[in-house]
Formats: C-alpha cells, structure tokens, sequence
C-alpha cells in the first residue's frame, strides 16, 4: 500500500500562514489606519484559529493512518 504524504501539505500551509503573518507585519509599517484595523479585525484574525485547527486535524489523520498502515502490514 502506497504511504499518504499529510506532511508536506502541512507543511505548506504552516508556511504560507507564518509567510501572511509576516507578509501582514511589513504592510502594517505602511498601513495603519481604521480600515487596516477593521481588515486585520475581520479577515486576518479568523484564519488563525481555522487554520491551526486543520492543522491539528492533519495532524489526527496522520497518526490514524500510520497506525492503519502497519496494521495492514505496510
């Protein structure tokens, strides 16, 4: 049976969130204002908590599916 990769899928999604976080921060010295407070406010800060919550998922599917493996005897 072929291994699932979660790992590098993860993986780039733990990267572009840190790369928007520090994408966010350099904007920031630039654009400061009520509608870059209002933008953070509402569309920046949900994606945190739902992406570490997929993440965390993966991370659950990953363990289910190496302990199926070697239960399969792969």
């Amino acid at each position: 049976m072929k291994r699932c990769d979660l790992d590098t899928g993860a993986s780039r999604i733990q990267n572009g969130l840190k790369s928007l976080g520090l994408a966010w921060d350099e904007s920031a010295e630039v654009w400061s204002d009520d509608y870059s407070a209002a933008f953070q406010r509402e569309q920046l800060e949900p994606i945190v908590p739902v992406v570490k919550d997929a993440l965390d998922a993966i991370a659950r599917m990953r363990t289910l599916l190496h302990e199926a493996q070697r239960e399969l005897g792969d």
